[in-house]
């Protein structure tokens, strides 16, 4: 409130203005001087207009008219409402952003000559048929400059240390990763042939630290299905091309197969490997097609062995 004294024009026209003041009435102590005229005569003998002085306390506040008051009230509900709308699209746009449709990432595991990479080229042919992008991968690698060091210890021409051909394995997955994400990210599923499970479970089989052979692999990509092919050493050890590499011997297979079973988690789906192979088939297309269909609705990428 703000007190001052001043003049005012007492009349007719001021009484009846529609100024946002409200006027209090001049204290009864004080007597108003008398008044003069500062107009000459009106010869219409039409009534005057006199100016008082007089000494008044005026109180002073600025009351919004209704009209004011509503279009305040109104401008903060769009207001609320505005940012509310806001607020929801931001979210909405947040969460479409870790949900968008991708490809799914499906691992085949298992021991050597379980028919791994026969399956994985009839998966191939099912899901490009029913018209999903897909792709056919293989760990190792051998195209890559650490996948022909690889290639030369696998087939016998080189000698490494268990430790050392360990990591090029792993250093074979990492330098894939980036690829993996974007074919991902862009709506191609992936059927891998052998991926981190192995690595570890072969180099473990040797003898090396379980927890140590995983650690390389912490980070990289979690698929969203392992499909484990499944079939005692002996079976695997009576299919055609066994032997022609290093790792292709019956103790040894036995041992990788005991390691395999302790690295199973809730991705993992177990197929009798020692069916006929259409048997094998028709369950692996529906495994696969229900995890492609689950990714096409947006599950999020996940990592390997973070926890």
């Amino acid at each position: 409130m703000i007190l001052f004294h001043g003049f005012i024009y007492h009349s007719r026209q001021l009484l009846h203005s529609a100024a946002p003041l409200q006027i209090l009435k001049p204290s009864s102590s004080l007597s108003p001087p008398n008044t003069s005229p500062l107009l000459p005569a009106n010869p219409a003998g039409r009534r005057r207009l006199r100016l008082r002085t007089l000494p008044v306390t005026v109180n002073c506040c600025w009351l919004p008219s209704p009209a004011t008051a509503s279009r305040r009230k109104f401008g903060t509900v769009a207001a609320q409402r505005f940012s509310f709308k806001c607020s929801l699209r931001k979210v909405h746009m947040e969460s479409n952003r870790h949900n968008e449709a991708r490809g799914a990432l499906i691992v085949l595991e298992g021991l050597d000559r379980s028919g791994k990479t026969s399956q994985s080229g009839r998966l191939l042919s099912y899901l490009a048929g029913l018209g999903y992008p897909v792709e056919s991968w293989r760990f190792p690698d051998r195209d890559t400059s650490v996948g022909q060091m690889i290639s030369s210890y696998l087939s016998n021409q080189s000698q490494l240390d268990d430790h050392t051909i360990h990591l090029l394995f792993s250093a074979n997955r990492w330098e894939k990763r980036s690829l993996m994400e974007a074919k991902l990210k862009s709506g191609t599923s992936l059927i891998v042939d052998r991926y981190s499970y192995s690595g570890v479970a072969f180099s473990a089989a040797k003898g090396l630290d379980i927890e140590w052979c995983k650690a390389p692999e912490v980070g990289l990509l979690a698929p969203d299905l392992v499909a484990y092919l499944d079939i005692p050493p002996e079976k695997a050890a009576e299919r055609g091309g066994y032997g022609g590499e290093r790792y292709e011997q019956l103790e040894f297979q036995k041992n990788v197969a005991h390691h395999y079973k302790m690295l199973s988690d809730a991705s993992w789906k177990m197929i009798d490997a020692c069916l006929p192979m259409e048997d094998v088939e028709k369950q692996l297309k529906e495994m696969v097609l229900d995890c492609v269909t689950s990714c096409q609705k947006g599950k999020s990428i996940s990592q390997l062995w973070l926890s």
